[in-house]
């Protein structure tokens, strides 16, 4: 696995929760008991760790190359930063770091303490030419076409009919293989948005292999810096989450790409001229076939009455 070069982000935690997926299932079991045992590492010695995760101190040492940083000494030293950070936050109070119902208040305190994490290290690398960069190419596009795989989906029909409040003439199929064939069909004048956490996926692949042969601009949302879709990319906007935390085997938060999302709503409203008046012609449309339903009742009018 290729080195994940150090940045001012994120930290130590959301390092591992980017790049999990694409970790070896030994390095899995190592970045397991850090995010399960995140509050001890500081204290702990490398070999500590290691007979903890029934492997060697070398395999603990590349690990902690792999994710970026220089030795462990390093990693636990920010660590320690970031974490007692969070602890002083009066968000995060009094709490286990874990969730249950015999904590309630404690669990809720942890879920927005981490939730909180996503949106400012979200902020905190946002790049301001790389959103004039999109927003120019959002502007220009002949046709955006948003995709992602499995529940990425809805996220992308909920950029897409932003975006179509604006005058953008955004589409979000309803399935990669509907986006899929779509792309064959787009040009140099189009643009491509993907939506992808983990930046691991054989179908969006695909798409963006179509992009490229059509010369279509590609715009990257994602949580994982290591995705060979960041190396392709021109234009990458990282939307950092913690569901790892969690323990969860599967990416289920939106949070952070949501907030990029309506970071580009905004700054593109701020942009076009016209945004004011695609408002007011989509909001007429939905008035227009409200007035077919009688709200009293629930039922459609019929209008030749």
């Amino acid at each position: 696995m290729k080195r994940l070069e150090m940045t001012d982000s994120g930290g130590v935690i959301q390092t591992i929760c980017a790049v999990y997926d694409g970790l070896t299932p030994t390095d899995q079991r190592i970045a397991n008991y850090i995010l399960e045992h995140r509050a001890r590492i500081p204290d702990m010695t490398m070999r500590e760790i290691a007979n903890e995760c029934q492997t060697s101190s070398p395999t603990v040492s590349r690990f902690v190359k792999r994710i970026g940083y220089e030795n462990f000494a390093q990693m636990r030293l920010e660590l320690a930063r970031t974490e007692s950070s969070l602890s002083r936050d009066y968000l995060l109070g009094s709490t286990t770091g874990s969730i249950s119902f015999d904590r309630f208040n404690e669990s809720l305190r942890f879920i927005l303490s981490c939730k909180t994490t996503e949106l400012t290290d979200t902020a905190a690398q946002i790049d301001p030419a790389t959103i004039k960069a999109v927003i120019d190419l959002l502007l220009e596009a002949d046709t955006v076409l948003i995709t992602g795989v499995g529940n990425t989906l809805s996220v992308a029909a909920n950029m897409a009919f932003k975006l179509r409040h604006l005058g953008v003439r955004a589409i979000a199929p309803s399935t990669t293989e509907y986006a899929a064939s779509y792309s064959f069909m787009m040009t140099d004048r189009d643009v491509l948005v993907i939506i992808s956490s983990s930046g691991i996926s054989k179908r969006l692949g695909k798409i963006f292999d179509n992009a490229e042969d059509n010369g279509t601009p590609v715009v990257l949302i994602t949580s994982n810096p290591q995705s060979s879709f960041v190396k392709r990319s021109k234009h990458v906007i990282m939307a950092y989450q913690r569901d790892r935390l969690f323990a969860y085997g599967v990416p289920f938060s939106h949070n952070s790409v949501n907030f990029v999302i309506e970071v580009l709503f905004l700054f593109l409203h701020a942009s076009s001229v016209d945004a004011a008046e695609h408002i007011k012609l989509f909001s007429h449309t939905y008035d227009d076939l409200d007035k077919i339903i009688d709200f009293r009742s629930g039922e459609f009018i019929d209008l030749e009455d």
